[in-house]
């Protein structure tokens, strides 16, 4: 828990001072933003070399990535106004990538599963959800995952469960 912290403890202090960028160990954590904005990034991972990195260049932005299991990659880059991201992953290996470009585009990518992988680009306006398992992909409405951790949660659960 204490490693959580001071994670959390350097993600602040690089928001606050523009730093561009902070890593440590197993889970690896990259974070950096070009602008002094009040953009929102929250990461949380549980498992074994997990890694995360997020960038953004704008205001308004806000990044959730959430990781159980060992092995996933979770990779968000924002350049833009009022754009929303967020990535859960459950399994082992899997990998999830978002790139907005533009204004207020929302994401969100939910990964079940062992070896998964899923790319969003998006440039302006755009919404998408996508749910992919071993056995197939789905979409969904990406605001769902606005509705931060526990609608998340609620989301991983459905899909863990069927």
């Amino acid at each position: 828990m204490s490693t959580l912290r001071l994670k959390l403890a350097s993600l602040v202090l690089l928001a606050v001072f523009g730093a561009s960028a902070a890593h440590a160990q197993r889970p690896s954590l990259f974070a950096g933003q070009t602008k002094a904005s009040p953009a929102r990034v929250v990461i949380d991972q549980k498992g074994r070399e997990n890694g995360a990195s997020v960038g953004q260049n704008g205001k308004l932005n806000a990044v959730e990535i959430f990781q159980r299991g060992k092995f996933n990659t979770g990779m968000v880059n924002q350049n833009g106004v009022g754009n929303s991201s967020t990535i859960n992953q459950i399994g082992v290996n899997n990998d999830a990538s978002i790139t907005q470009t533009g204004n207020n585009n929302t994401a969100c990518v939910v990964q079940v599963g062992r070896n998964l992988s899923t790319d969003v680009i998006q440039s302006g306006g755009q919404s998408v959800g996508v749910i992919q398992t071993n056995r197939n992909v789905r979409e969904f409405p990406a605001e769902l995952c606005t509705l931060g951790t526990v609608g998340n949660r609620y989301i991983m659960r459905q899909l863990h469960g069927s």
